[in-house]
């Protein structure tokens, strides 16, 4: 997987832009952290820098400006340089990912940081879309140097002079981790609070699919949109949100969850409305995350074969409408001369049956049906879905839970005893 696009609601990035995100970054932290993060970092990196203008960062970055700036994203375009930092940094701490370099001779920090410098590094996670987005963190020079149970350390290459490249001792960023709210398929996002060693800011990160994250963070006239250009571009997308938290508030907090982790009945909803009720509110939209699940080699021809074999397939995938619609077409699902009928957004059982008659009149289409409609698909018809579901060439079942997938494939190992 590889992280295609970011976008801040003012501004868009690809990889090709990645330079650009650098220099914000670059313009940011200049003397910023030179002056405050000195028992941090040693002072010749800090020093040693090259000073970039943010003006001219802001003027090299007019050619991709929106139109309209956006109700609500809170931010002017003189403020990109800290903007596009707070996204970075949010990438680089919200996740659950682990730096998996190799073992080398260095016994004091400076030495493991000048030995992380000189070569790429790994990393392990349950899930790749957090490795593609903390792969992208490192290319614009904010790397994931280190991680324990209760800390993160971000290497800050982008502070690094050319010269220095490779070899250089780069300067650190370290985290406090408060708390880890792990990602559930029912939750649809996950979220982490952390405080920052070098300005005492505690701040609770959240992303997530925008079926949810919508709900949580500020209003904003763009996010809907922009889901749906990347989804109709075939990247999965996350939404980025963040939120300061006061001592005061994060202690309130802190009492309510613990109260909620020794409630011996309805432990798990105690701890989930908590969260909701003290976090997930009014959330600053820092941007939206687009990554690329590439094809694997040969599938559009092995897809192609089991076609004109007559033998039908599926695809079962959490990915929003539009994005699996694409990966279908993509990977050659569906033939470039085939309908592709689509059921989505159907809440009752009435309308439900509407599609299915309908449904009964198309023999050679590709059906693609949400996790709502299928739901209530398979809770009021299901041997009618099934029947004629298994009669079309390709289905793509979207939005589903782990639960639906499982349905499925038990349903059709059913009805087709195979």
């Amino acid at each position: 997987m590889e992280l295609k696009r970011v976008h801040m609601g003012v501004m868009a990035y690809t990889l090709e832009t990645s330079d650009e995100v650098s220099r914000h970054l670059r313009a940011n932290l200049q003397g910023r952290v030179g002056s405050q993060a000195a028992s941090d970092m040693p002072v010749s990196a800090a020093t040693s820098s090259s000073v970039v203008d943010a003006d001219a960062v802001d003027a090299d970055a007019t050619g991709r400006q929106h139109t309209s700036l956006g109700k609500g994203h809170g931010r002017a375009r003189r403020d990109m340089p800290q903007h596009i930092f707070d996204m970075v940094e949010s990438l680089a701490l919200c996740h659950n990912v682990t730096p998996a370099e190799e073992e080398e001779e260095a016994t004091t920090h400076d030495e493991r940081m000048a030995v992380a410098v000189s070569k790429p590094m790994a990393y392990q996670a349950s899930s790749p879309d957090e490795v593609a987005i903390v792969k992208w963190t490192e290319l614009v020079g904010v790397v994931l140097a280190e991680r324990t149970l209760s800390t993160i350390t971000l290497r800050l290459d982008v502070l690094l002079p050319e010269s220095q490249l490779g070899y250089g001792v780069a300067p650190t960023l370290t985290y406090d981790i408060l708390q880890v709210f792990p990602f559930t398929s029912e939750s649809k996002r996950m979220g982490v609070v952390v405080k920052s060693r070098l300005t005492g800011e505690i701040f609770f990160i959240q992303k997530g699919a925008d079926s949810v994250m919508s709900r949580i963070v500020q209003y904003n006239d763009w996010l809907d949109e922009e889901c749906g250009n990347m989804a109709r571009d075939g990247l999965r997308t996350l939404v980025v949100g963040r939120k300061r938290l006061s001592q005061q508030a994060y202690r309130k907090f802190e009492d309510a969850y613990q109260q909620a982790r020794v409630t011996v009945v309805g432990r798990a909803d105690a701890m989930r409305q908590v969260v909701a009720d003290y976090l997930e509110s009014d959330l600053e939209l820092l941007g939206l995350t687009g990554v690329e699940d590439r094809l694997q080699d040969n599938v559009r021809a092995t897809l192609e074969l089991l076609g004109n074999a007559g033998i039908k397939v599926w695809m079962l995938t959490g990915d929003k409408v539009e994005t699996a619609t694409c990966v279908a077409v993509s990977a050659r699902l569906v033939r470039r001369d085939q309908l592709v009928h689509v059921v989505s957004g159907l809440r009752s059982a009435h309308e439900v049956n509407l599609a299915l008659e309908t449904l009964r009149t198309l023999n050679d289409c590709c059906l693609i049906i949400d996790g709502d409609s299928l739901q209530v698909a398979l809770d009021f018809f299901r041997d009618e879905f099934v029947q004629i579901a298994t009669r079309l060439p390709a289905v793509v079942c979207c939005r589903c839970s782990p639960t639906q997938k499982a349905d499925i494939v038990r349903l059709i190992q059913k009805y087709t005893r195979r």
